[in-house]
C-alpha cells in the first residue's frame, strides 16, 4: 500500500511501544511528530513535542492525530483508579476536544479487553461488559470521544511487535525467555486475536484514506490461546518450544479479574476494505525479518 505523502501526523503516547513502531513504519511517507511526556525519544526523521503544549499549536499543524496514550497495566489501574481515569479517560477527552476544535482526524486506540469473555469473536456491536478498572476506563474513553467527536476512528485491537528496553510486547517476552533457554508459563485458556503492529498500522491508514469513522476491530483472523501463540512463535523463530508450559489462569487467584476470551471479529474490517489479513505465521515471519533503525532513548 502507498500512503499519502506529506500529511502531518501527531502520535500521542510517543515513547510507547505502539507509537515508536508506528512512527518508524510511516516516517518516510508522512511528516511525523511524537508527543512525549516523561521519556524523551529520538528517531531519525521524526519530530517531537511536549504533550502539554499541543493545544498551543494552530489547527494547520496536524492533519491526523493517532492517540496511543493509555495506562495499560490491569494491576496498576486496579491499584490506582484515579490515575487510570486521568490517563485513560481525561487525557482522551482533552485530545478529542483539541481535534474537534481544529478539525483534525482523530484515531483513538482502544482495547480488546472490554468484554466479559463469555463468548468468542466479539463484534463492534456486541455490548461491552468490562470486568476491571482498566476495561471500564477504556470503555468510558470510547464513549466520551465518540460523544465529543463522532468522526473519530476508534480501534479495538491487541498487537505485538518489536518493543524497547523499557517496554516489551508479549512476543518480546516470549522470545527473550526462549532465547535464554528459560522456561515460560503461558495460559492455555486465555484467548485472543493478535495482530502485528505493522499490519495494524497499514489497516488504520487504509481506513483513514476512505474517511472511515466509528468503531473497528483491527485484529488478526485467528483466535488462539497465549500458549498456542508461544508455540507458533517458537516454531517460526526456530526456538525450543518444550520450554513453554501450558497453565490455567484459574491457577493464578491473585490476578485481577479479566476476560478469558478477548477474541474479536474482524469481519467489518475485511468487508469495509475488501481485504484479507495475513496468517499469524506470516506475521511472525514478517516480525522475524524486521530490522528497524536504532531508536535512541534518553531518560
Amino acid at each position: 500500500m502507498k500512503f499519502q505523502v506529506q500529511k502531518k501526523i501527531l502520535i500521542t503516547g510517543g515513547s510507547g511501544l505502539l507509537a515508536i513502531n508506528w512512527a518508524q513504519k510511516i516516517k518516510c511517507n508522512y511528516q511525523v511528530t511524537l508527543a512525549l511526556h516523561h521519556r524523551i525519544v529520538s528517531i531519525n526523521g521524526v519530530k517531537t513535542i511536549d504533550i502539554k503544549k499541543i493545544t498551543k499549536y494552530p489547527p494547520s499543524s496536524f492533519d491526523i492525530v493517532i492517540n496511543t496514550i493509555g495506562l495499560t497495566s490491569v494491576e496498576v489501574c486496579e491499584e490506582d483508579p484515579n490515575l487510570a481515569y486521568e490517563t485513560n479517560v481525561k487525557t482522551v477527552i482533552n485530545i478529542a476536544n483539541f481535534c474537534k476544535g481544529s478539525n483534525i482526524k482523530l484515531v483513538h486506540i482502544s482495547t480488546d479487553h472490554l468484554f466479559d469473555g463469555m463468548q468468542s469473536y466479539y463484534s463492534e456491536v456486541d455490548k461491552p461488559i468490562p470486568l476491571n478498572i482498566y476495561a471500564k476506563t477504556k470503555l468510558e474513553a470510547e464513549q466520551k470521544v465518540m460523544s465529543i467527536y463522532p468522526d473519530t476512528l476508534v480501534v479495538r485491537t491487541n498487537f505485538f511487535g518489536n518493543g524497547t528496553d523499557y517496554r516489551k510486547s508479549f512476543s518480546d517476552n516470549v522470545l527473550e525467555k526462549l532465547q535464554k533457554n528459560q522456561v515460560i508459563n503461558l495460559f492455555d485458556d486465555v484467548f485472543f486475536t493478535p495482530i502485528l503492529i505493522d499490519e495494524l498500522v497499514s489497516k488504520v491508514h487504509q481506513l483513514i484514506f476512505i474517511k472511515a469513522s466509528g468503531v473497528f476491530n483491527i485484529v488478526g483472523t485467528e483466535r488462539l490461546s497465549k500458549y498456542e501463540f508461544g508455540l507458533q512463535l517458537a516454531e517460526i523463530f526456530g526456538l525450543n518450544d518444550t520450554l513453554i508450559n501450558p497453565i490455567s489462569i484459574s491457577e493464578n487467584q491473585d490476578l485481577v479479574d479479566r476476560p478469558k476470551d478477548m477474541s474479536l471479529s474482524n469481519t467489518k474490517l475485511r468487508k469495509t476494505l475488501k481485504c484479507n489479513l495475513p496468517s499469524l505465521k506470516e506475521q511472525f515471519k514478517a516480525l522475524k525479518e524486521q530490522s528497524y533503525n536504532k531508536v535512541t532513548l534518553q531518560v
